[in-house]
């Protein structure tokens, strides 16, 4: 009886382990996030807005998000380059 009560204990000591060490990691990914730019992101926002409302011709929003994120990661190098879903399966 002893022994299933050491067995018990090393394993409730473990997953005790285990959850403080997940919860541990979890804190320091979430300290390691930079926050968000949210003047920038609202200056983006600005600007979709007025292309979608202003522009001689009709915009699809999905383009005009693809195409700003692939100039998003083309600006970064010239070895940069950004696959939609489809693009990427082929």
């Amino acid at each position: 009886m002893g022994q299933k009560l050491k067995i018990a204990g090393w394993i409730s000591i473990g997953a005790m382990a285990g959850a403080l060490t997940t919860v541990q990691l979890q804190a320091v990914a979430r300290a390691g996030m930079a926050p968000l730019p949210l003047e920038e992101l609202q200056q983006l926002a600005a600007v979709f807005g007025m292309v979608k409302t202003d522009y001689v011709e009709p915009v699809d929003e999905k383009k005009l998000i693809t195409d700003a994120i692939s100039g998003m990661v083309a600006g970064l190098d010239p070895h940069s380059q950004y696959f939609d879903k489809k693009t990427f399966k082929e």
